[in-house]
């Protein structure tokens, strides 16, 4: 959660990252705090966990971390299945984008100049200079209570009652970030913008958008990204001045994508499908709309919410036809005939797609789930089991896992796999209990009942930890 606010002046003299506090707080620390924090949001439930739009965000933040002079922090951006419009960086290099800041937003370089914000907040080292995370705190500990406080709730799941102590006060103030640190983000997150090819004006232009529209609809419209963000027309007329002083580099990127994925989290996040139908077709007669591709794709989308394959399929082919490498057409296509329960041709169009992109993590995710709906439960493990090799902590992967491995009558294959699920969603007990049963099975070699219990271990040391929050 990031707070403050000023007036930037035209020279700024960036400090040395690990000054102050950032000399107490270890890269590791940071990271384990950060993932922390992230198996706690998705406990509570807040984390939008759908393949194409986790690349899209991903693949946006790596480009502008691209730009960086970052050699410290492995990057993972995530999106929080939340309309409100917010972002926030995490310590060790997490960053979370509520879905409403993308559906906000009008063009690419307005979404890519919140992250680059962002990402300058982690690769300042903004959070290790604040607070000292190890010092007087577990780890679990304080990523429990920076998880309910993103989350702006006192959940008993998240943090126990410690939240509404002093406790939570503090770490919630070292959280707000200081006005040099928002300065400074401002500064590195403009020049990011202008290295990666966007336009390194539009961080003023969102900026501003978002004031106004707070304004002309009072207090109680605040967006929530102004509020941990808080703006003023010196700090918006100043990112102008460094846009204009920055060389632009030119983008090879087409904003296809941005307008397929913000069209696609449109689709999702409705739960009215008929009408969301009647306003599409309504859109496309007047023509209004940014990107005939996004909105047609938005029909087809809805067409497969509500079971009309047929028609889904025509405006999918269309757009292949014109783009036919474009991923999100491809897997909808393929992840179409699935539901439809035609599994041949499904199998053979997500084999097709991924013999041109092979290990595309969309593409793999929905061809493991088309392998199970066809029953073709060997295959589908061997490409789970591949995939987890590159997506250590996805729990979508180990839950198709585990629900792959019980078809095959493999129990202490489901047990690990349902503990490593159950781990990532931030329900360590539950996990641990997974991989206790996993350890009785009879057939256990020596090499898997090492690795069962040194995770087991793991686990036991984190509740141990964790249990100090009832205390």
């Amino acid at each position: 959660m990031l707070l403050s606010s000023s007036v930037w002046a035209q020279a700024i003299n960036l400090p040395e990252i690990g000054q102050s506090g950032a000399a107490l707080v270890t890269p590791t620390d940071e990271r384990k705090t950060g993932e922390s924090v992230v198996r706690n949001i998705r406990r509570a439930g807040a984390m939008l966990d759908d393949p194409l739009l986790n690349d899209y965000i991903n693949n946006l933040g790596y480009l502008l971390v691209s730009a960086s002079n970052n050699s410290l922090w492995q990057f993972q951006f995530f999106l929080v299945n939340d309309g409100s419009i917010n972002a926030f960086a995490l310590p060790g290099g997490f960053i979370g984008i509520n879905y409403g800041l993308i559906t906000a937003t009008d063009t690419e370089s307005e979404l890519a100049s919140v992250i680059a914000h962002e990402i300058a907040h982690v690769t300042q080292r903004h959070h290790a200079r604040g607070y000292e995370f190890a010092s007087n705190n577990t780890i679990p500990q304080i990523a429990a209570m920076i998880a309910a406080i993103i989350l702006g709730t006192q959940d008993a799941q998240l943090g126990t009652a410690a939240l509404a102590s002093v406790q939570a006060n503090q770490i919630q103030q070292q959280l707000d970030f200081t006005r040099e640190n928002e300065k400074e983000a401002d500064y590195l997150g403009i020049q990011l913008l202008a290295d990666s090819g966007f336009n390194p004006y539009d961080m003023a232009v969102f900026f501003n958008k978002l004031d106004k529209e707070s304004r002309l609809y009072g207090g109680a419209a605040v967006p929530e990204f102004l509020r941990t963000h808080p703006v003023n027309q010196s700090r918006i007329a100043d990112a102008t001045n460094r846009a204009s002083q920055q060389p632009v580099k030119k983008s090879i990127y087409s904003p296809k994508n941005y307008y397929l994925m913000r069209a696609r989290l449109k689709v999702l996040s409705d739960h009215h499908p008929e009408q969301l139908l009647v306003d599409i077709h309504k859109r496309l007669k007047q023509g209004r709309y940014q990107d005939e591709d996004a909105i047609n794709y938005a029909q087809a989308l809805t067409y497969i919410e509500l079971k009309k394959y047929s028609k889904a399929r025509k405006i999918l082919s269309r757009l292949l036809a014109k783009d036919p490498g474009r991923i999100a057409y491809l897997v909808e296509r393929a992840r179409l005939e699935s539901l439809a329960g035609n599994h041949p041709q499904a199998l053979a169009l997500f084999e097709a797609a991924l013999n041109d992109y092979p290990a595309n993590n969309s593409l793999t995710y929905y061809y493991a789930l088309a392998l199970i709906e066809a029953k073709k439960y060997l295959r589908a493990r061997n490409v789970l089991l591949q995939q987890l090799k590159k997506e250590k902590t996805n729990p979508n992967l180990f839950q198709l896992l585990a629900r792959t491995e019980a078809e095959l009558g493999n129990t202490t294959g489901t047990h690990v796999a349902l503990g490593e699920y159950y781990y990532q969603l931030g329900l360590t007990y539950d996990g641990l209990k997974q991989l206790q049963l996993a350890l009785k099975s009879e057939h256990l070699d020596f090499y898997n009942m090492s690795r069962i219990e040194a995770r087991i271990a793991d686990f036991q040391e984190e509740m141990t930890q964790l249990s100090a929050l009832q205390q």
